[in-house]
């Protein structure tokens, strides 16, 4: 039972980062800022439309009128099946138009959700508050957005080969070129006799090192905010949560709002339920409070800070929360792609669903934690807001959202570019052409120019044909956006397309051989592939031996590495794997449901793994996420076990593999029994991370 509720928490990991993969779906007197460096002028969307098909065009306004369309919305029954209990709560113009919840708080008691009672985790939308804490001590004079991070860290140094520190600013921008952290298994407690480890030492037993040139590269970083709420912590003299709740949610009337997960809340918590209409059990976290994603609030909560921050940051007492100059910092994007296609404020994103912005200036943040989504999105200038959030992990926002931006912001349809614009021929967009990986979980995106203005772009979500509409800017055929980064000597280093919180860095199209594999090597494409992700530390000027056999330890290793899975800290489920320098790995692999051992307690770490065992491993993780569709339709040759037959089959045709795989007479000869080699290796998971 608690290996299955382990596995649903890993793989929610992988599916909230993929979430996001589908479109179908000025300072105070004594701040210190330097939003001449970072700050973007976003262009509002031209040629907007003056006709105007509806009187709703200038936002909600009449209560009973929002109150309708949210019942209409929510009575859906495509919308049923994505939650089943949500709450909403819109602001307008210092009014709360509406605070509501829709559904059952747990299918036994079928108790109604109420706006003012019901408790839900909000789960990412709680860097929002973490910001606004950063930016309370930036008013007060005790923090720079310019200061070095490593002035907070108690004299640790940053591993950063780079001449340009991390500062403040990049950790409020998502742009401090840190390799990927998450969460680990051990950071969920499902029993409340662990103890939770303390924000210190949960920052310092992960701190990644800097890997991009700090501020210029954009990726959703979990722990760049989990780092600002323990120099929170620093600067205050604080504990984290205590700064929360004294100088946020009291000031702010939030009685129903915490990071911590007091018995209260956790009474009023609505339950969710997983695939299998199971509860999902409370579960509580380590460390106890997490900056990046631990809060939990109402409805109601959420209106009365929606209200204040549209408010130049005061409350309704007149408490002043942030300054006006802060809440126009958080309020602006400080970095983006293109101007049209914005990244980061300080704490907000840009909207879910860029192509129904309709002309309007959006700024937003979503969450996802297991078993609840949220998302929170602002129009300052229309002095609006809108909070949702339900118990499921599915893009019901994504559909609220266009619903809602659709019906009140009709008429002005997004656009980008300007007017006029001639698209290049396809020779001049050949700079475009290659593969690009995403920064935060190394899915491949593959470019092609085909044709004059024209992009083919693939990825595991779709293919997509894209015309241009600038310089660096295109947009698919369902007017989404893809945008480019050029450097200053003319080469594109990033793109930012179907994961919207993150970039792509494109992969260097001539890459440094080892010695015994050139680049006419059949295995090099790879090979090279994965060393240039950073997915292969073996030293350039070394053989790096493409014939050698691989263990099962090795294999978990490099297969976690892709997928960013978190070590475990939790004890071994396998009698022999204490000593093996891939323990953690193994462990945390078991967890996720990735594999089994080979009997009498035993895993078997050095033994070289068989092609078949690496299939299956690989065959569980993409099918159980849903990146893949299981296909055992491959006429495979005699010698593969028949509890691989599925795996290996499907892997066949995904076309996970290299050279080595055969076919004669209508059959396919997989090696389903021989031992993976490590040019094998590289080829089952460079294809993996192909686009399909």
């Amino acid at each position: 039972m608690i290996h299955n509720k382990k596995r649903t928490r890993i793989t929610s990991c992988i599916l909230a980062a993929l979430l996001t993969l589908t479109f179908a779906g000025e300072a105070s007197a004594n701040a210190q800022r330097s939003e001449s460096d970072l700050s973007v002028s976003v262009k509002p969307n031209a040629s907007l439309s003056s006709a105007a098909p509806s009187h709703f065009t200038s936002g909600p306004r009449d209560a009973k009128e929002v109150e309708a369309f949210f019942d209409a919305f929510f009575d859906q029954d495509a919308i049923k099946q994505k939650a089943g209990a949500a709450v909403i709560s819109v602001v307008q113009g210092g009014k709360v138009l509406v605070s509501k919840g829709y559904g059952v708080n747990d299918l036994t008691s079928k108790s109604p959700i109420e706006a003012s009672g019901s408790t839900f985790r909000i789960a990412s939308i709680s860097k929002v508050f973490t910001a606004a804490a950063v930016m309370q001590l930036v008013d007060q004079g005790k923090i720079s957005l310019q200061d070095n991070i490593e002035k907070y860290l108690d004299g640790y140094k940053v591993t950063n080969p780079y001449g340009t520190p991390v500062t403040i600013e990049n950790l409020l921008t998502h742009t401090t070129g840190f390799e990927v952290r998450e969460p680990t298994d051990a950071s969920y407690l499902l029993d409340p006799a662990q103890k939770p480890i303390s924000l210190k030492e949960s920052i310092f037993a992960v701190f990644p090192p800097v890997v991009r040139q700090p501020g210029t590269s954009y990726m959703y970083d979990n722990f760049a905010s989990r780092l600002q709420g323990y120099i929170v912590q620093q600067v205050s003299g604080e504990p984290f949560g205590s700064y929360m709740q004294k100088h946020l949610f009291e000031p702010l009337g939030m009685t129903s709002s915490h990071f911590s997960l007091t018995k209260d809340l956790a009474e009023r918590l609505v339950t969710s339920y997983d695939a299998a209409g199971g509860a999902i059990p409370v579960y509580d976290f380590s460390p106890s409070e997490w900056p990046e994603g631990s809060m939990l609030s109402t409805a109601a909560d959420m209106a009365l800070f929606m209200k204040a921050f549209l408010n130049d940051g005061r409350a309704a007492d007149g408490t002043i929360i942030l300054s006006p100059e802060s809440v126009k910092a958080m309020s602006t994007y400080h970095i983006a792609i293109d101007p049209d296609f914005p990244d980061m404020t300080y704490g907000f994103e840009s909207p879910v669903a860029p192509s129904h912005t309709n002309g309007e200036a959006v700024i937003s943040k979503g969450g996802d934690i297991l078993g609840f989504s949220s998302l929170l999105w602002l129009l300052p200038d229309r002095k609006t807001g809108v909070f949702v959030s339900y118990n499921s992990n599915q893009d019901l926002r994504n559909d609220l959202f266009a619903a809602f931006m659709d019906h009140y912001y009709a008429g002005h349809p997004t656009r980008y570019g300007p007017a006029g614009f001639k698209p290049q021929p396809a020779k001049a967009l050949a700079k475009f052409e290659g593969l690009y990986s995403d920064l935060r979980i190394k899915l491949l995106t593959k470019v092609e120019a085909t044709g004059d203005g024209t992009l083919t772009v693939s990825d595991i979500s779709s293919r997509q044909q894209l015309k241009q509409v600038d310089d660096l800017l295109f947009v698919d055929e369902q007017g989404n956006p893809l945008a480019f980064k050029e450097e200053a000597d003319g080469k594109i280093s990033y793109l930012k397309y179907a994961n919207l919180f993150s970039y792509a860095a494109k992969i260097p199209e001539h890459q440094e051989g080892f010695p015994d594999v050139s680049i006419g090597h059949p295995y090099a494409s790879y090979i090279l592939g994965l060393k240039s992700l950073g997915l292969l530390t073996d030293d350039l000027s070394k053989p790096f031996q493409p014939e050698q056999a691989v263990t099962r330890g090795a294999f978990i290793h490099a297969f976690n590495a892709i997928w960013s899975i978190p070590e475990s800290s939790n004890p071994s489920s396998f009698k022999d794997i204490e000593h093996s320098p891939y323990r953690k790995a193994i462990q945390a692999a078991v967890e996720a449901g990735m594999l089994n051992g080979s009997g009498n307690g035993l895993f078997e770490p050095d033994r070289p793994i068989l092609r078949e065992e690496a299939a299956a491993i690989v065959y569980r993780l993409l099918t159980m996420t849903g990146i893949r569709t299981q296909d055992s339709t491959a006429a495979l040759a005699p010698g593969t076990s028949k509890w691989a037959i599925d795996a290996v089959s499907s892997i066949v045709k995904w076309q996970l593999y290299g050279p080595e795989v055969t076919e004669a007479d209508g059959m396919i000869d997989y090696g389903s029994r021989r031992a993976l080699n490590k040019q094998e290796l590289a080829a089952l998971l460079f294809t993996m991370l192909l686009p399909s």
